[in-house]
């Protein structure tokens, strides 16, 4: 197989919806009055951004100013030479993703209507090529096609939406969402080529593993099928199939298998079978090493000459979603196995990581997804209003172990039964399932975002117990009959929540915890992050708790004469469901809002938001298994935003990556204050038994130490144990000037520091500390030492940008030195260093 990519520069027109065919825009000597360049793959906005022909779109309010760009047509052309030798050969165009409504012309001639971006778009051009030729492609957002789309039976789930987005096929956060603007994408926004056939082609090559029950012995299966493009059935030609397995790493060759085969005009299906003794297993993030290895099959004609070629990245891995009764009053599990194994799965949802989305680069994906890996996720719930994301996204997951939940992608809204519709739908479930299943990382399917939920909500909201659900067909019966056939190997899950009569239970399935930051109605109970100790969900697939991102952030979407609360650009920048949440979220943890500084408001918002995702995540963690996955919304930001996430648009961390990142370590030592007692938890992720120590006491702020003691535990693999109850009755005397402190240890290293407070933080009365530091070379290594002779909180450790903390935003316990290692480049010198802390 040869390929001759088609990337790169194009000529781009725009053009009034419905003129280019008029005019004849598709003929090769057509002239574009107004052209500019755009890159393939890409998008509209970001060529015209280039050309200057629109601001930025994500900075203030700029968006509404690019809108206009959705209701024109996009006109593309590019020239490209054909090789005289591969003009004879079977040639395929082949369009990864056009996003959305098309129209392809080759050389003047109209090959192909397409309508769906998430589905690749491949043409047969075999005899239409010549030595020169004019590709000339018509796009439009899909927005002129529904815009006159009925409105009932389809109602979004928020008002913010636009209603008729679920007639169009494709990425339907771009429509607005209450974290996203509205930027309806438009353009070729993956790659395209020319892929030319010596005869035969490899199609739809599946890759499984089977593991035997001791993990001594594998059988790997490589299933699809040979094409003959052929017409001529008197010849039956004899072709091999070579299946190598190799360690990735060093390229070594694992196993190998040759099976000779006959490939008829068509399609021959073929099936070979690969054994691995010893195997090396696919582990998730924490759990084992994520091992991956290189799958290669060529496709040789009689004298050995390859003719096609597949080739991946695989890790051996087996999944399944265990769902067994629990004790009368918990209901059913709903737990996530990997090689047998049981995993709590530790993560976040996944969005688009830019309302433009072409303009994620794999340099940001591979950010994202690493610095996700050191906080200690091994999941990551791809969102079903987004996209199927870049494959290179899905293999650095795999090498990161983290695994990945797949929505399919519909979300919060009812879509339309028509038979066209569903049509597209079945061949879009192919084609993804098809161009998916051999990613490692992907554990789990889910037929979509909250549509079953939002559909009892409508039932009790109209009254109507026989509220017609006019797409529950493609999520109970046309998925899960398409994946029988396409992907056994992987658990299919309904919808997302999802689970017995109510699908938002606390007793089965997977539950969105949202009665904190959105569905409770009183201000003070919404905001109050305890109140997750409440809940009893079986795996916590949503939740969330909203927090501006730091100063620097601010200034790269703000202009600096916006910079302050409540702004235009602020409020479009706001997320439709804050409601007062931060102020009221202050106001009862923290102080009056009014009463803060600008850069007190954010420091302090930020650190409730890292105390409530820490206190939700450590709550849920305890329960392990009642409780078997805690996944919070979400991960990182489209743009820049007032919002939900812990890394922000520009790779920025919030405070609250570091609370995450605490509360999901593989070892995790955890406080439950009661009334008079704390109760002390460990939980160990890891599959060893764990023999470790307890130091704890209660003190002053100040230093004095009123009580303190030891214990030690030991932890079972994989488990969560109470490992001790300490009385706190002296706090009830002065419960605002003293706080009660733990420390893990394993022999003298310090595994977690825990802390927690009798009274909210308003009510603390904190002594001024003074905090001393130092930078310490050791071995090679760069160390930060910090002291406190009184309680410090908060303690931040501003670097160089091209310096990384092991941690941050941490407290100080009286007199204990915490040592912080350092990465980066370079001498990190002191006056580079800034430490700051809340009780200055």
């Amino acid at each position: 197989m040869h390929r001759l990519t088609l990337d790169g520069s194009w000529i781009l027109e725009g053009l009034p919806y419905g003129e280019g065919v008029e005019k004849q825009a598709y003929r090769p000597d057509y002239v574009p009055s107004d052209p500019l360049e755009a890159l393939v793959p890409g998008e509209v906005h970001l060529d015209l951004l280039r050309a200057g022909r629109i601001p930025e779109p994500l900075f203030g309010e700029n968006a509404k100013l690019c809108q206009w760009v959705e209701e024109k047509e996009w006109w593309y052309r590019r020239k490209f030479s054909v090789p005289e030798e591969w003009l004879t050969l079977h040639a395929e165009l082949v369009f990864e993703g056009i996003d959305t409504d098309c129209d392809v012309y080759l050389n003047g001639e109209h090959l192909a209507h397409h309508e769906n971006m998430f589905v690749p778009l491949v043409i047969d051009v075999s005899g239409k090529l010549q030595r020169e030729n004019i590709l000339v492609v018509r796009v439009d957002s899909g927005v002129p096609r529904i815009k006159d789309k009925p409105f009932v039976p389809y109602p979004a789930g928020s008002p913010e939406q636009d209603y008729r987005r679920v007639w169009a096929r494709k990425a339907q956060f771009t429509f607005a969402w209450d974290w996203a603007p509205r930027l309806v994408n438009v353009g070729i926004w993956r790659s395209v080529s020319l892929r030319f056939f010596e005869g035969f082609a490899l199609r739809d090559v599946f890759v499984r593993g089977s593991i035997s029950c001791d993990r001594k012995s594998a059988t790997v299966t490589l299933s699809g099928a040979v094409e003959n493009f052929s017409k001529n059935f008197a010849c039956e030609p004899r072709l091999r199939l070579r299946a190598l397995l190799f360690e990735e790493e060093g390229k070594k060759l694992v196993t190998s298998k040759d099976e000779s085969l006959r490939a008829y005009p068509g399609l021959t299906n073929f099936t070979l079978t690969l054994e691995v003794a010893p195997p090396r297993l696919w582990w998730p993030n924490g759990f084992g090493e994520p091992h991956l290895y290189r799958v290669l099959l060529l496709l040789l004609d009689e004298e050995g000459r390859e003719l096609d070629r597949f080739e991946k990245a695989w890790g051996l891995r087996e999944v399944a979603l265990r769902q067994e009764p629990l004790s009368s009053d918990e209901g059913e599990s709903f737990i996530l196995t990997v090689n047998g194994e049981p995993i709590f799965c530790k993560g976040a949802d996944w969005v688009p990581a830019d309302s433009l989305i072409p303009r994620v680069t794999r340099e940001k994906y591979q950010r994202l997804i690493e610095e996700a890996q050191k906080a200690h996720c091994n999941m990551f719930r791809v969102w079903g209003g987004g996209i199927y994301e870049d494959p290179f996204f899905y293999e650095h997951c795999a090498r990161c172990g983290i695994m990945v939940w797949q929505d399919f992608m519909f979300a919060c809204a009812y879509y339309p039964k028509s038979p066209e519709f569903l049509q597209e739908v079945e061949r879009e479930i192919q084609a993804v399932v098809k161009q998916l299943r051999n990613e490692t990382a992907i554990v789990l399917w889910c037929g979509n975002n909250e549509l079953q939920w939002l559909h009892e909500r409508n039932k009790e909201i109209t009254g109507k117990k026989d509220l017609e659900f006019p797409d529950y067909d493609i999520y109970h019966i046309l998925m899960p009959r398409l994946l029988k056939d396409l992907d056994p190997t992987r658990p299919f899950w309904p919808s997302s929540p999802y689970g017995g009569s109510d699908p938002n239970s606390e007793n089965e399935g997977d539950r969105h915890f949202w009665d904190v930051s959105i569905l409770i109605e009183d201000l003070k109970e919404r905001v109050n992050y305890e109140n997750y100790a409440r809940d009893r969900g079986k795996f916590i697939s949503e939740f969330g708790i909203l927090a501006p991102p730091v100063l620097e952030s601010l200034r790269e979407f703000i202009p600096e004469e916006e910079l302050f609360l409540d702004s235009p650009s602020w409020q479009f920048h706001n997320n439709v469901f804050e409601r007062e949440n931060i102020r009221g979220m202050l106001r009862e943890f923290v102080k009056d809002p009014e009463c803060l500084s600008f850069p007190e408001y954010l420091r302090f918002a930020q650190l409730l938001q890292g105390e409530a995702l820490k206190f939700a995540l450590e709550h849920w963690r305890r329960r392990k298994f009642l409780t078997a996955g805690a996944l919070f919304w979400m991960y990182s930001d489209c743009w820049g935003a007032i919002g939900w996430t812990v890394i922000d648009y520009y790779l920025r961390k919030k405070p609250s990556y570091y609370f995450v990142r605490r509360a999901f370590q593989p070892v995790d030592l955890s406080l439950r204050q009661g009334e008079h007692a704390v109760e002390l938890f460990v939980v160990n992720d890891t599959p060893e038994t764990l023999v470790l120590a307890v130091e704890y006491g209660l003190s002053c702020f100040d230093g004095q130490e009123i009580t303190s003691g030891n214990l030690s535990c030991h932890i079972p693999p994989n488990s969560s144990r109470k490992v001790g109850v300490v009385p706190c009755g002296a706090a009830k005397a002065r419960p605002s000037e003293v706080f009660f402190w733990a420390r893990l240890l394993d022999g003298d290293r310090v595994l977690d520091w825990e802390r927690c407070f009798f009274v909210r933080f308003k009510d603390l009365k904190l002594e001024k500390a003074r905090v001393d530091w130092d930078i310490v070379s050791e071995k090679g290594e760069t160390f930060i030492e910090l002291v406190s002779p009184v309680f410090a909180w908060f303690v931040n450790v501003e670097l160089p940008s091209s310096f990384t903390p092991e941690d941050n935003y941490f407290d100080l316990f009286p007199g204990k030195v915490r040592r912080l290692k350092i990465t980066g480049e370079g001498e990190l010198k002191k006056q580079d260093v800034k430490i700051s802390w809340n009780n200055a």
